[in-house]
């Protein structure tokens, strides 16, 4: 027996916790939450292989179990960080959405700059990614979910709209 497969046995867990743990650090990144795609494919080719491994294999069924475990666990945490980064984010642009309509409501005309209302231009671009506005006015950022998807606010309805590059 080699030293890979005597770990392999002593730790049955340990390979699917550590591709696991290593898959889920990259797709949690933000706008790598598309990467679960490929995931659930996998999952669907795996999956019954692993049903059918816990129904037929008695002594690898509790290890099975835990594999998929792990697995779902990961995807829950994945899709769990994604959400709580969308709804910060979101209240955040909420806020400067707000310092915009504020200004215009002062001064009865759109800020020619986001700086004009008095919010810190480096943090808008640390916490919106790369912000978009112009005094048209014309407010957007991307995503924090998919790449390539950005989020504009049409100040005439005053609803957030969707947009796809």
């Amino acid at each position: 027996m080699t030293k890979l497969e005597q770990i392999n046995s002593k730790y049955p867990l340990l390979k699917t916790a550590l591709n696991a743990l290593i898959l889920g650090a990259l797709l949690s990144i933000k706008m790598m939450a598309t990467g679960l795609v490929f995931v659930v494919i996998f999952l669907l080719f795996w999956l019954p292989y692993s049903l059918y491994v816990i129904v037929r294999y008695s002594q690898r069924r509790k290890a099975q179990a835990w594999k998929i475990g792990i697995w779902i666990f990961m995807i829950a945490a994945v899709l769990a960080i994604h959400q709580v980064r969308k709804v910060n984010t979101r209240d955040y642009a909420d806020s400067v959405v707000l310092k915009i309509e504020q200004f215009r409501q002062q001064h009865g005309r759109y800020p020619d700059s986001l700086a004009a209302t008095g919010l810190n231009t480096e943090e808008i671009r640390s916490r919106l990614g790369m912000p978009h506005y112009s005094n048209k006015p014309l407010f957007y950022y991307p995503d924090t979910i998919m790449v390539f998807h950005m989020w504009q606010y049409d100040f005439d309805k005053r609803v957030w709209i969707e947009e796809y590059d």
